[in-house]
């Protein structure tokens, strides 16, 4: 099963942001539900970084699709770790994760 959400390049760019926290998180430090997390999103960081590549000049929105484990992990990555996310609340950052966030809990339902 797959899981859609429309974003456009600003807002992937903004993910992405968010997923180079990535780098600063210690492994073994994490509980094991998290380590799963954090483990799928290093995979799915991957496959955001390939399509920021590919729609750089693009302006328009377009429809990424995740299947539904990486959707759930990336969910569970923005509530989790949203402690670690320079996105102040009211900037554009902030408002890009809580427009994710949104579309992927109406998607996992």
């Amino acid at each position: 099963m797959n899981v859609t959400i429309n974003i456009d390049y600003g807002q992937l760019c903004v993910i992405n942001s968010v997923m180079s926290e990535l780098d600063q998180i210690t492994f073994s430090g994490l509980k094991r539900n998290l380590k799963t997390i954090v483990s799928i999103c290093f995979d799915l960081r991957e496959k955001l970084l390939k399509k920021a590549i590919s729609t750089r000049n693009s302006k328009k929105a377009f429809k990424l699709k995740l299947k539904y484990y990486m959707a759930e992990a990336l969910l569970n990555y923005l509530v989790e770790f949203e402690i670690y996310f320079e996105a102040s609340p009211g900037s554009y950052a902030g408002n890009t994760l809580i427009m994710v966030k949104n579309q992927l809990h109406q998607q996992l339902q």
